[in-house]
């Protein structure tokens, strides 16, 4: 097999694996809440191509990879918003995601409460508009 089509070959096959069904595994029901389970995923691919119009031309190539579960997203469906979404880790968490989920944590109430007050102030402005035509 030439060495190009080798090439392509294994890019087609890597192209197979990788995809959004590689991270996010199927969701699953229970008791009023869909559970998504999330992955992690490691990838490493190598080609090599030699020889000499003596010997021929010669080539190989190699893929290794894995995948291990990182979260599982929870959404329970008798809680409207975001309030009703949950990520709940599988592994500990590293000191990076640590602070960053005290961050998170910290912001997005006060998102929150902005996105309703913003929403409360429109509405009020539509009804007094409303009033004075």
């Amino acid at each position: 097999m030439p060495a190009e089509d080798l090439f392509e070959k294994s890019l087609n096959e890597v192209d197979r694996l990788i995809h959004e069904g590689s991270i996010l595994g199927e969701p699953v029901e229970v008791n009023g809440c869909t559970i998504v389970p999330v992955f992690g995923y490691g990838f490493g691919f190598g080609a090599g191509f030699g020889g000499s119009d003596k010997n021929g031309q010669r080539g190989g190539a190699g893929a290794g990879g894995g995948l291990s579960p990182v979260a599982l997203v929870i959404i329970d469906k008798a809680v409207k918003g975001i309030e009703g979404v949950r990520v709940v880790p599988v592994r500990k968490p590293g000191p990076v995601t640590e602070a960053i989920n005290a961050l998170g944590e910290g912001i997005l109430p006060k998102v929150v409460d902005m996105m309703k007050k913003e929403k409360e102030e429109g509405e009020e402005e539509e009804k007094e508009s409303g009033k004075k035509k």
